[in-house]
């Protein structure tokens, strides 16, 4: 655990981009035609961002994980996050535009296989509605949990086997970000698609 420690430690000393205040269409833009049970991801620039964006072994760009539960009215996300100074906090709903109001990069990862089994992934998340957030990142304890520990729990028990799995830093378990769209799921948006000063941009890649 003290091994652990030391390296948690020294990702958030990493170097971090920070908000540059310009314009990013794609928070007002839902990308493509956004379905539920997509697969959302985002960069932040928080207390916890360069860990979890260090913790992935094969893109280090993304720090969170949602998965979209409801698109009629308005996209609905549900994801497990926390107070990044209390560590407090839980498994619940927020709008697209509340989930990527302080983000800096979004994509969003859809399952190749059934619609209908994909739409599944929303209401295994919304039966885990309210459980705590797990701060001390241990998998084992399925009372609590981390953003892609939700997100992995969700879409494995649907599915019924392990398609997404873990890494491991410092001899301990942790779901990295890219474990949760390693195989399964493809990318049909990404906001390095789009130019953040022009809305043209952005359409010409959602067609």
């Amino acid at each position: 655990m003290k091994s652990f420690l030391l390296i948690l430690f020294s990702l958030f000393l990493s170097p971090d981009s920070k908000a540059t205040g310009k314009a990013y269409v794609w928070k007002t833009l839902l990308p493509l035609e956004i379905r539920v049970g997509d697969v959302v991801v985002r960069k932040g620039h928080g207390t916890w961002t360069q860990y979890f964006i260090n913790c992935s072994s094969r893109e280090k760009r993304f720090s969170h994980v949602g998965i979209v539960v409801s698109n009629e009215t308005q996209c609905t996300i549900v994801h497990s996050d926390a107070n990044e100074w209390t560590g407090i906090g839980a498994v619940r709903l927020e709008s697209w535009h509340g989930f990527y109001a302080d983000a800096l990069e979004c994509a969003v990862f859809r399952y190749i296989g059934s619609e209908n089994v994909a739409k599944r992934f929303a209401t295994r998340g919304m039966e885990l509605l309210g459980v705590p957030f797990d701060s001390t990142f241990d998998m084992e304890n399925t009372n609590r949990l981390y953003c892609t520990e939700f997100v992995r729990i969700v879409i494995n028990d649907t599915l019924k086997t392990n398609l997404v799995g873990w890494t491991s830093v410092c001899d301990k378990r942790v779901v990295a970000l890219d474990d949760i769209y390693r195989s399964g799921f493809k990318r049909i948006f990404d906001s390095q698609w789009c130019d953040t000063n022009s809305v043209e941009n952005c359409k010409d890649h959602r067609k």
